[in-house]
């Protein structure tokens, strides 16, 4: 069951500038740090917390390679019951590899796959990711160098799977979730149902917030000793140099076994999560910081913390502020169609778009952020039709799969809840329209755990209809951000050209128009 951490008085009354975090919080949205929630805990409790609206406290976020933490923790309890010892091979755990007759994946460490010393390049399958992993190819010997390599991590959980004999959810209950106060999160799975391990959970603020307080805790929470002492210390100390393969500071600044050191400030050590998820703890201070978000650019953040954080830990003040987000509403109401007459209840069948259904990113309600890692992708929107009223309308539609979904929207300002499902991913949501013409209207859908919201641009004329399935924020500086980590990953002139040329097109080829026309 889930509880709630202690509350400070006040910011102050914990040590912490309430202005200051204010500050922060204002900066971080002026260079469009799409910042979704914080938290900030001194000595144990929490001093200061805010969400953007639409989210709230009870709304679960994608924690990305923040799981990769949670997987780390569940190692240590395993070595320390004896299941696993730091010098277990892979080949140990899956000798039916063995035929392979492949000398470094002989020397492959379980924990070479914690530290990112692992070798392999990355591969996903759409049926067996543990065969893709075993037969993508090598980079470096294991243990020689370091690459960031996620499928690292779905080794690990299905090297953990079998040893433990349950799964890494089941393990994780009454030895961490159950202390920790924390309800049992949904974790995305792969085709074999094993936890994809290196991201796919989905955590509240709070509940990454009990975590990284434990962990800065020496393993410790609400005064027991929780995740076992020597794993804690090992895992969030420096393991391993990055410099070989990392680019920006704090990714430079060396990793353990699921955590990363902190170059912003000495002492300090973080969770970390593509589009800018963080848990990080200042040793110094007795102080945590968690942000979920939506930047691409995962070191701006970093940056404005380190630039805050000695200023916000400076002690009792007697100024106090307010601390808030803005909340960010997309559409004002406009008038109303005339339109809505003739489309009211049609069905509309769209077209497919062979390209990117074949790559398997095709167009889904969720954004590819929501939807890049899960197992099943949707998309393929057929079968849309508008039912409208006095205050909005329900869309219905149907993915790939057979998903049926159906979500109301509002057309005077307002929001509407609603939840969208695409194969193991159901989304608590949020839905605004609008109609910005006569014949355009337009749908924006906030998946609530995600880091992006579809805004989907639908144009009539007479029988037929134009589907934009955009995003914001836009593809366009997410796809700079992917380009720049490419470059880290395939070295060389060559595929830098192609990187390079491939990028400023990555919106057109990954959101084309769809068209359809209404169904006989």
């Amino acid at each position: 069951m889930s509880t709630k951490l202690k509350r400070a008085a006040s910011a102050e009354a914990a040590g912490v500038s309430s202005i200051c975090v204010q500050n922060m919080i204002d900066e971080m949205i002026k260079e469009n740090v799409a910042l979704h929630s914080l938290m900030i805990l001194r000595g144990g409790e929490v001093a200061c917390e805010v969400w953007r609206e639409p989210r709230t406290a009870d709304d679960v976020h994608m924690a990305y390679s923040v799981s990769k933490s949670f997987l780390s923790v569940a190692f240590g309890f395993a070595i320390e019951e004896g299941y696993l010892t730091e010098e277990t091979k892979f080949l140990d755990v899956f000798p039916e590899y063995k035929n392979k007759n492949d000398k470094y994946l002989e020397k492959l460490t379980l924990m070479h796959l914690l530290s990112m010393t692992a070798g392999k390049r990355t591969a996903r399958g759409k049926t067996h990711w543990l065969d893709s992993f075993v037969n993508a190819k090598w980079d470096f010997e294991p243990g020689t160098d370091f690459r960031y390599v996620s499928d690292n991590y779905y080794a690990a959980s299905a090297a953990l799977t079998k040893l433990i004999g349950m799964s890494v959810t089941e393990y994780l209950t009454p030895r961490l979730y159950e202390p920790l106060g924390i309800d049992v999160p949904f974790w995305e799975t792969s085709p074999q149902n094993i936890e994809s391990g290196g991201w796919g959970l989905f955590l509240k603020t709070e509940d990454i917030a009990k975590f990284i307080l434990c962990c800065h805790n020496g393993g410790v929470f609400d005064g027991k000793q929780v995740i076992p002492a020597q794993w804690i210390s090992k895992a969030t100390s420096k393991v391993c140099e990055t410099t070989s393969s990392q680019t920006e500071p704090d990714c430079r600044a060396g990793y353990g076994y699921g955590f990363w050191q902190c170059a912003g400030i000495k002492n300090t050590f973080r969770c970390e999560g593509m589009y800018s998820q963080y848990a990080i703890s200042f040793a110094d201070y007795d102080a945590c910081i968690v942000i979920t978000s939506g930047c691409a650019q995962l070191q701006k953040p970093l940056d404005i913390i380190w630039k805050y954080a000695p200023d916000i830990f400076a002690g009792n003040r007697k100024e106090r502020v307010q601390i808030e987000i803005l909340p960010v509403l997309p559409f004002e109401a406009k008038p109303r169609s005339s339109m809505e007459k003739s489309i009211n209840g049609k069905v509309y069948s769209l077209r497919k778009r062979w390209f990117i259904d074949h790559i398997g990113y095709p167009a889904s309600a969720l954004t590819m952020p929501v939807l890049f890692f899960a197992k099943e992708k949707g998309g393929s929107i057929t079968d849309l039709s508008f039912t409208f009223d006095d205050c909005g309308f329900t869309m219905k539609w149907t993915e790939n799969g057979g998903y049926v979904n159906s979500h109301y929207v509002p057309l005077d300002g307002t929001s509407a809840r609603g939840r969208v499902v695409v194969g193991e991913i159901a989304a608590d949501t949020v839905a605004y329209g609008v109609w910005t013409d006569e014949n355009t209207l337009e749908v924006m859908i906030n998946a609530l755990a995600g880091v992006a919201d579809r805004r989907f641009v639908f144009t009539f004329n007479g029988d037929k209809i134009s589907m934009y399935p955009d995003m914001s924020p836009s593809m366009d500086e997410r796809s700079k951000v992917i380009g720049e980590k490419l470059k880290c990953i395939l070295k060389g002139r060559y595929f830098e050209w192609w990187i390079d040329f491939l990028v400023p097109k990555v919106k057109n080829i990954l959101q084309p128009v769809h068209y359809g026309k209404i169904k006989n």
